[in-house]
């Protein structure tokens, strides 16, 4: 049975930080991801847009800061189980007994949940030919889309940034929303008009045929057919907390957060929360803020599990 110091779950990142961290530290960490790929939230919801708030950086996308986080963590050679959820926890002693989907069992003696909010699943358009390969949840790669057509589906936040953005690559834009007002900053659905991004308000999807969406307005009744290269749906994401049941008598908030002390520890002694997972007065959100509590976390295993000797230090 393979034993570790500490396993770290979710590879977003806090938990990718935490991981680094630990190595430097001369700890035994294990990462573990339920996605097949690292990088959490930003990857799935914003890859593309600018992180402003990053020390070092004028401005840095996404998925560039996510990038040099596992750069950093493959320097390390920490290993990392991706397609891996732990589905039972058993508190022994002085340890933690970890048993996970493929039903392999080790040993840790600290755990840290970096899982963000929870597993993070797009909301899936429930249309004929929906399930086409231009249909698309996630942007990727802005030169994917250079000098192509494309069409929005949604009005909050996400869909009228989008929108803005990839006016700057695409041939056209086209933005759908289902009601008579965007609920997005109001600066940004301003940007629209200037941005040459054509908007259906008050209309709903009904089929796909081939590169052709058929939308209905809700008022008239008339439909319309948009041609597109991609269609780009932005729903919103359904978000997954069930991964923490397994932690028994682990104290949620109302808002399905773990409340920690000043060390980042939960109401179970050796066991750490991170990142947006985890809740305590005065809390930002931010990424600089998760490795703040990463190292803090990381720090205080330490000390337990190898406090020095104050003796020989005195000396």
């Amino acid at each position: 049975m393979k034993t570790y110091d500490l396993v770290i779950i979710g590879g977003g990142p806090a938990g990718i930080f935490a991981a680094s961290v630990a190595h430097i530290k001369g700890l035994k960490p294990l990462l573990i991801e339920a996605n097949d790929y690292l990088g959490g939230q930003p990857l799935m919801v914003y890859s593309q847009k600018i992180v402003e708030d990053y020390p070092g950086y004028t401005s840095i996308k996404a998925y560039q800061l996510i990038d040099n986080l596992i750069n950093q963590l493959k320097h390390t050679k920490v290993p990392v189980c991706l397609k891996t959820k732990v589905i039972k926890c058993i508190k022994n002693r002085n340890d933690f007994q970890l048993t996970l989907c493929n039903k392999e069992v080790i040993n840790t003696k600290a755990v840290v949940i970096a899982t963000g909010p929870g597993m993070f699943t797009p909301n899936r358009l429930d249309i004929k030919g929906a399930t086409q390969n231009n249909v698309q949840y996630n942007v990727c790669d802005l030169s994917t889309y250079k000098n192509k057509h494309l069409v929005i589906l949604g009005g909050g936040d996400s869909a009228v940034d989008w929108a803005n953005e990839l006016s700057k690559v695409a041939k056209s834009v086209t933005l759908v929303h289902r009601r008579d007002e965007f609920r997005a900053n109001g600066s940004n659905v301003n940007a629209l008009k200037k941005n040459a991004v054509k908007i259906y308000l008050d209309s709903l999807p009904q089929e796909i045929k081939k590169n052709q969406l058929v939308i209905t307005n809700n008022t008239t009744n008339k439909n319309t057919i948009l041609s597109f290269d991609y269609l780009i749906v932005q729903y919103g994401q359904s978000i997954d907390t069930s991964g923490l049941n397994i932690f028994n008598q682990l104290k949620l908030n109302e808002q399905k957060r773990i409340p920690v002390n000043a060390s980042q520890m939960t109401n179970i002694d050796g066991i750490y929360a991170v990142g947006n997972i985890c809740i305590y007065d005065g809390k930002p959100s931010s990424i600089i803020c998760a490795h703040g509590e990463a190292a803090v976390a990381i720090r205080h295993i330490l000390n337990t599990l190898r406090p020095y000797d104050k003796k020989i230090i005195s000396k």
